[in-house]
Parts: C-alpha cells; structure tokens; sequence
C-alpha cells in the first residue's frame, strides 16, 4: 500500500470530523454560527482557523522530509543499479554460448556416426535382398527346368518383388543384366507353359497335366496378355472342327442345319467341362469365353446365310431356326445363371441374352409380312361370317362381335411370339401392323355391320352390337398398347402409338349413338308437322298440354325404351338420354321458330308443353330394364335436362312478355338474355310478329335503355347463333343431331365421367315440378291486357 493510501485510511480512522475525506463544512457552520449573535466572532473564527491550518502544513512538512530525501537517495543509484543488471545479462549470454558450443562439438561426432550406422544398414539391407534374388532367381530357373509351376506360384512372385525393389538400381551393370535375366526367365515360362497346354490337351500327355492348374497362376503373375493368348488358343483349337464342318457355304451349315450346330457345340461343350476345365483355373473364367467363341462363329454364319437369302428366306424355317436359337441361348443362360449364383454374383445378367438370335433381327420383317398376309385371311372371313348353326341361333345373342374376340385371340398370339423373338424394332413393325388392322376392322368390319336406315328392332339390335363392340375394342386396344410398351426396348417405347386406332373406335360409338338419336327424330316428325301445322296466332287461352306433345311423349318413350334395352353400358345409357334431350330440344326449338308469329298466350302454351315435354325427359334413365340408377347420377341427368331447356325457356319467357308497356319488353329482354345486341333483340320481335315499323321504334327504345345497363354482354349464347331467316313456316327435316360437341375423350377412360361432372357443375338448379299454379305464376309476371287496348306502336 502506498504511503498517500495509508494516510487515507488512518484519516477514514481518525473520529475528528475534519479528518474525514468526505468532511462537510456546513455542519461546523451552522453549530459555529447558530444565531444571528455569533456573527460578531467571525474575525476569531477565521483566525483560530489559520492558525489550524498553519499548524497542519507544517506537521505535514515534518513528516514527509525523510520521504523527499529517500527518493532522493534512490533516484542518484539508479544509473548504477542499471549498468549493474546489463552486465549480468551480458554474462547470462556468453555463458549460453559457450555451453551451446560446447553441446554442438559433443553431437558433431554422434550425428557422424548415426549417419554411418544408417548407410552401412542399408548396404546391408540392399546386400542381403540381393543376395535373395539371386537365391530366388536360381530357385525359379530350377524350377522352371524341372515344370514345377505349384512351386513356382510361390517364388515367382517374390522373384517379381524383389526385382521392384531394385528398380531405383537398375544404372548398376549387375542389376540391369539381372532384371534382363529375370524378364527373360518369365518370357521362358509363359512359352514353356504354352507347350505344355499343347502337349496335354492336343496331344494328350498326361504326366503334366498336374500342374496346369498352378500354371494358369504363374501366368497371371507375368502378365494378362500371356493369359489371353492361352484362352484363345484354347478356344480356336476346340472350335476348329466345328469351324470346319458348319461353313456357310456348306449344306452342313445351312439354316435347316441350325439345330445341329447347337447338339454339336454341346458335345464341344461336354468335352471341355469334363476333360478340360480342370486345368484352367476358375477365375479365367475359360467356359464363358468358349461359349462366347462359339456364338459369335455362329452369329457370323447366320447373318451371312440371311443376307444370301434376302427376302426369299422360308418363313417357317425362319421361325424354326429362330426358336431353336432362342432355346440354346436359354441353355446357355440357365448354365451360366447357376453358375453365377454359386459365385455370388447374382446381379450379373446373362451374358448369352441375345448374342446369336440377333442375327434375325434385321430379318424380322418377313416374319411380320407372314403375319400380314395370315390376317388378310382371317379379314376375309370376318367379312362373310358363317351362316350360324341352330345351335348358335338359339343360344344367347353376343354382346360384341365375335370377330373382335377372335381378332384379339390372334393378336395376343402374335405379339406372345414376336417378343420372344425380339424386344426391337419387330415389336414396333408389329405395333403397326396391328394398328393397320385396327384401321380396316373399324373401317370395314364395324362400320360396315351398321344398317343404312334404322328402321326395326333387328336395326337397334345391331347398332347397339356394334357399340358395344367398338368399345370393347378400345378398351382392348388400349391394353394392347400398354403391353406392347411394357415389352419393347425403352429407346423405342415412344414409337408404339395406337391413338389414332383407338379415336376410330370412339368414333364409331359416336356414330351408334348418332344412328339411336337420328332413330328418335325420324319418329317424332308426325308431332312436329301437327306443332307446326297448328294456327297458333288464333290461340286465345292456355289449356292441357297440346296434343303433339302427348305423341312426342308416346314416340320418344317408345323409342328409347326399346333402344335402351339393348345397351349394356350405363355410361352409353346416360349418354343417349343425353343426346334424346339435346336433339329433341333443338327440334322444338326450330318447330318453334316456324311457328311465328307467336303471341303471348301461344309462348305461354309452348312453355307449358315445354315443361311437360321435360317430365317425359327425366324419366329417360328408368326406361332401361332393370335400372336402378343412383340419385346422384339422376340429379346430373336432371341438371343436364335443365341446362338444354333453358335456352328454348328464356326464349319463350321473353316472346310472353306484353309488348304494352313497351319499356316492360325491354327490360324483361335485358333482364332475361342480358345482352345489348339490336340484332338479337330484333329476332324476338320478328318471333312476336311485330311489323317493320314497330320493330324500328321497339329499337329505337332498346338503345335509349341500353345505356342504363353496364352489367350486359355484347352477345347472348341463347340468340347468337339462332338463325331465323332460314327457318320458314313449311315443313323441315328432322335435325341430324351433332355429336361433336360432346365427342368421347376416351383417350383416358375417366374423363367420361368428368365430361359428365362438367355438365353437372354448369347446370341450373334441380327442375320445378309442373303443378296447377304454373298458368297463375306466369299470369303474375307476364300480364296479358285482355281489355283491347294497344301498344301505341303499334299506331
């Protein structure tokens, strides 16, 4: 502690209040200058504090004289006390140096003779290896004198390792002709074991026939190439007969003769496993490479057979050589698979898949032209079915054709033995050939089964067969398709397509349910020639449902009831009911169109029979017998009967609207269609019937309103494409009903059934049922005037 910090403690100790560092003055002040009295002893006060304060400075000069003249003292040695540490530390360095030098010349000589110690044991490392080599090199040259190749794997090797390790020498002259000798040596036992294979195998001399299996180990020790020149040779010397036999120019080596150049291989093969292999060693894997000689001699011939042979080629020999190509790769494949399991080596594929049978590949092509021609006959006969047996005329009527069971029997066979043959291009070729195929069945076969006229029930009953067999065949094909893909090669699968076979079959559905529909129509042109042949400007009150709608009622129920009973499907089932109400309500439509003019009462009557006409629709799907169709598909169906109605609906809302007040027609037209089309407001008052003059100043007022309205399209649906001007007051045919607009997308089977959900979601609400308020409903909003008075326009 500091002498200024001990001071301080002993002042913080000391009880006298001005010996505390905090001391506060004003406390003595006001105990020294209590009362105004005081004052007058200010002058004491001050002095007797001077002399106080006298008294301290000279205490405290007394007290710190021997301080001032210690550091004195201290500060006159310093110079000396630092020229004496300076020279100790000079001694320190020199006294380290010296013991550094004389540590140095201590180990000079220790570092001399380690390095001594590690040259002379090195010398001696590289003497005694030496010398091992050369003991080695004279062991192996004895051995290779004497054939002892089990030996030799043993001291082969280390001759070889211990030859690396004098690489780095080999600038010495004794090490280099060393390692000339020792490579020489190794040329010597790769010729002399090539002798002794010879002398086993071609000349039969057993007594070295021992050691070739430890030979095959020597070889692989000198070097691969020796191994493959052996196996070669091997190959080459058991395929020579072979070889020599099968030429192709030869009778023996023709492709009736294929079968024989696979029992002999066999032979070969029977030979070598029992005679042969056990002087190979297992891992030179000397039967797979036998096997892979003999399959390429083979694929070689072959080609040059098929080539001579062009086109003109057999076709059954074809197939014949083919097959049995195909079971000997199979041979093989079975043989080598075991073997590969016993070597763990599962994941190996076959080595033998296709290495002779693709020689036919490019040939493949007479067997699909056979193949044509076998389904240009059955065609012929599809063409002329045979009379059916009594038997067959009483047992059950066929739901499809059954030539497009057989037709698919057939394909099935084929394409079962053209995979065999290939996963190629045939496979494509064949995918085209069926598509070909397809094309005239739905062409000739299909379309050609379909009457001209639908006029009895036998009619029906074939229009309906052949729907039903347009959609089998699609459905089929479909799998057809996806079983060619499966089967293909990858790189190729894109080029299987039978999309434009399948949309011909749709098509031909298309045209089943057009047939149906057109049916329908024919029978409802009585009903409509009595519609509009009715003096509809002459009716002055609503009654009953007219009479032509009760024969519509009579005709379409009748009809559908007798075609329904012939479809299978409840699909096509709910697509005819839909097409029925599509058709019938376009008739209506155009038959009320050629009705004009139309007053309010006769829209007002058309409307009733137009809601009657929709009860008769709605129980189209319960005709079929047996149906039970669900509630919610009677709900779309219902959805489906409102959407169609509503057009023709609006139209006839719109046509019973008074034309006095004349505003009250336009703005039920804006309220209703919603569009700001002159045009389209014109065909109404050309349906009312109004003449040129009222028409002008009815438009007139349609523009002035319009303005009003910003919420209006430029067109509606309901009258844009509605064409009056070529509707007249006679007699019209019977709309063809056009499928086009709700064509099966069967490209992918469930988007039937969205088609259907599609329609649904864009429906009205369910349908109103007709009751004896309708006529007081309608009464309420489109108020006929019966008093005589009219439309000023009409002025």
């Amino acid at each position: 502690m500091s002498s200024s910090e001990s001071l301080g403690a002993s002042l913080n100790q000391s009880q006298d209040p001005l010996d505390q560092q905090d001391y506060n003055p004003v406390v003595h002040l006001k105990q020294l200058f209590s009362v105004p009295s005081n004052l007058a002893k200010l002058k004491q006060v001050k002095d007797t504090v001077e002399q106080h304060k006298t008294a301290l400075n000279t205490k405290l000069a007394f007290a710190s004289k021997p301080l001032d003249s210690e550091l004195l003292k201290r500060e006159a040695n310093a110079p000396a006390e630092l020229n004496s540490l300076i020279e100790e530390f000079d001694k320190l360095k020199n006294q380290a140096e010296t013991t550094e030098n004389v540590i140095t010349s201590m180990t000079l000589h220790i570092s001399s003779l380690d390095s001594a110690k590690s040259n002379l044991i090195h010398s001696i490392t590289i003497l005694k290896r030496l010398q091992m080599l050369t003991t080695a090199y004279d062991q192996l040259a004895l051995l290779v004198k004497n054939r002892q190749y089990s030996e030799m794997v043993q001291t082969l090797p280390a001759v070889q390792e211990l030859m690396t390790y004098f690489k780095p020498y080999r600038s010495i002259t004794q090490v280099a002709a060393l390692s000339r000798q020792i490579g020489d040596i190794q040329v010597t036992i790769s010729n002399q074991i090539f002798e002794t294979f010879e002398a086993v195998i071609e000349k039969n001399q057993q007594e070295y026939a021992s050691g070739l299996s430890s030979a095959c180990l020597v070889l692989d020790y000198i070097g691969e190439i020796n191994r493959t020149k052996i196996i070669n040779w091997y190959c080459n010397s058991m395929l020579r007969e072979y070889r020599t036999i099968f030429k192709s120019t030869d009778e023996a080596g023709s492709l009736e003769n294929v079968s024989r150049r696979y029992a002999y291989f066999k032979r070969i093969l029977k030979t070598h496993l029992e005679s042969n292999s056990k002087y190979f060693a297992p891992s030179w894997q000397v039967t797979d490479e036998l096997c892979k000689g003999f399959c390429t001699t083979t694929r070689d011939d072959i080609k040059i057979l098929l080539s001579q042979s062009g086109r003109n080629t057999d076709v059954q020999l074809l197939l014949k050589a083919l097959q049995e190509t195909l079971e000997f790769e199979q041979y093989l494949e079975k043989r080598f698979v075991t073997e590969s399991k016993k070597s763990l080596n599962n994941e190996e594929k076959s080595k033998f898949d296709k290495t002779i049978s693709i020689a036919f590949q490019p040939h493949l092509s007479i067997w699909i032209d056979y193949q044509s021609k076998q389904l240009a006959s059955k065609f012929a006969q599809y063409k002329m079915p045979p009379v059916p047996t009594d038997e067959e005329a009483e047992a059950e009527a066929p739901t499809v054709l059954p030539s497009s069971a057989d037709l698919f029997i057939v394909y099935r066979q084929m394409l079962a033995q053209t995979a065999k043959l290939s996963s190629g291009t045939a496979l494509v070729d064949l995918s085209k050939l069926f598509a070909k195929y397809l094309n005239i069945y739905s062409g000739q076969i299909l379309k050609g089964t379909l009457p001209e006229r639908t006029v009895s029930e036998d009619d029906i009953r074939t229009i309906a067969l052949v729907l039903n067999t347009a959609d089998y065949c699609f459905n089929t094909t479909t799998q057809l398709e996806e079983k060619i893909q499966s089967q293909v090669d990858k790189d190729i699968e894109s080029q299987v397509n039978l999309e434009n076979e399948k949309s011909s079959f749709l098509d031909i559905v298309n045209l089943c349910i057009k047939k149906f529909v057109v049916k329908i129509e024919s029978s409802c042109e009585m009903a409509w020639r009595e519609m509009t042949n009715t003096n509809w400007s002459k009716l002055k009150t609503v009654g009953d449902q007219s009479s032509y709608v009760s024969e519509l009622q009579r005709n379409i129920t009748s009809e559908a009831s007798l075609i329904l009973k012939h479809i299978t499907k409840d699909l096509y089932s709910r697509m005819i009911c839909d097409k029925i109400v599509e058709s019938i309500t376009s008739s209506f439509l155009t038959n009320v169109i050629r009705c004009r003019p139309i007053s309010e009462v006769s829209s007002e009557q058309m409307l009733l029979d137009l809601y009657v006409l929709k009860s008769t629709f709605l129980s189209l799907p319960k005709l079929k017998e047996g149906a039970v169709p669900s509630q919610s598909a009677l709900d779309k169906f219902g959805r489906h009967v409102s959407k169609s109605l509503a057009r023709v609906e609006t139209i006839l809302k719109v046509i019973l609207t008074q034309t006095d007040p004349a505003e009250g027609l336009v703005q039920n037209y804006f309220f209703l269609i919603g569009d700001k089309s002159p045009d389209n407001f014109a065909k109404i008052l050309e349906l009312k019937g109004l003449n040129k003059s009222a028409q002008t100043q009815f438009l007139e007022l349609f523009k002035s309103h319009m303005t009003a309205h910003d919420n209006l399209v430029d067109e509606s649906p309901y009258l844009q494409s509605l064409n009056i001007s070529n509707v007249h007051n006679t007699p019209l045919p019977s709309p063809n009903p056009s499928l086009s607009t709700t064509r099966l997308d069967l490209l992918a089977k469930d988007s039937i059934e969205k088609s259907f959900e599609r329609i649904a979601q864009n429906t009205e609400a369910p349908v109103i049922k007709l009751n004896e308020n309708i006529k007081t409903s309608f009464g309420r909003l489109f108020r006929r005037d019966t008093s005589g008075s009219h439309s000023p326009l009409h002025k």
